[in-house]
């Protein structure tokens, strides 16, 4: 049986997209250079090298904007969750885990943007509703690894998984967002991180030396 295939996307059509994904990523630069509330639609179109007409067109309002990077964290998130699930001993997926997403939140321009979105999802339900179903997704996927690791006899039962991995979350994300405007060398805080992460797991001798 032969399945129905979408048709694939016309130039116009990749081009559009194209357009689309590098007005979000110049709203994304003015965003971080100055602030969500002071950066207006002329300055994205004109970091963007677009006419104000034509940025309307892919972005009605600024509100549109939330919800591209919702997507957009979407897929960033996507990679993270897919890895947490892959075959092995948990222990050796959690520090893989957590040296990507450290790598990911702990950069400065992540963590300005993030502060900047966490504001406006407070302002704004239908934004905080999109970015708490990625959050979830990954707690969900880390709450599965904590349970594989339960299994395997390398950590030590501590509470609901899930509630625990929200926490874990929580943890690397302070620390990453005072990571961002701290001096301290950004390994050294990751070693520090991890240390602590996996002794409150009840795994202290499963950290790997560097």
């Amino acid at each position: 049986m032969i399945e129905n295939l979408a048709p694939a996307p016309s130039k116009r059509e990749i081009a559009s997209e194209k357009r689309r994904n590098h007005i979000l990523e110049s709203a994304i630069a003015c965003f971080i250079d100055k602030g969500f509330h002071q950066t207006g639609m002329r300055d994205i179109a004109a970091r963007a090298e677009v006419s104000i007409g034509n940025l309307y067109n892919h972005f009605p309002g600024k509100h549109d904007f939330l919800i591209g990077l919702a997507n957009l964290e979407g897929e960033m998130i996507a990679p993270f969750i897919e890895n947490l699930a892959v075959e092995g001993p948990a222990n050796e997926t959690f520090n893989a885990f957590l040296q990507d997403y450290w790598a990911i939140v702990s950069d400065k321009d992540v963590a300005i943007l993030t502060a900047e979105i966490t504001v406006e999802a407070m302002r704004m339900p239908d934004i905080a509703k999109l970015f708490l179903e990625v959050r979830r997704s990954l707690a969900h996927a880390l709450s599965a690894l904590l349970e594989k690791g339960l299994t395997q006899g390398i950590w030590r039962p501590s509470g609901d998984p899930l509630h625990t991995a929200n926490f874990i979350l929580d943890t690397i994300e302070c620390a990453a967002d005072r990571q961002a405007i701290d001096t301290t060398d950004s390994q050294t805080q990751l070693a520090h991180l991890e240390k602590f992460l996996i002794a409150n797991l009840g795994a202290e001798n499963t950290v790997h030396e560097r």
